[in-house]
């Protein structure tokens, strides 16, 4: 193991990792979040109930008057 150190800077194969990580988990949160293409937040019930259409848009109703 020693004499594959002796090729391989240490430091640099620790920060080529860290990064390939990074990029592989940045990726696959991308992906996650893209929405209906890859089925994968259907899940949970209130983004199925969005997904489907059946949500009312309550975003832009005003605000009951005290």
């Amino acid at each position: 193991m020693w004499r594959i150190w002796r090729l391989i800077d240490p430091r640099l194969a620790v920060v080529g990792v860290g990064l390939l990580i990074a990029f592989v988990s940045t990726t696959i949160h991308l992906i996650q979040i893209s929405g209906d293409r890859y089925s994968i937040n259907n899940w949970h019930p209130d983004t199925a109930k969005m997904a489907s259409g059946k949500v009312v848009q309550q975003q832009n109703a005003a605000l009951p008057q005290k």
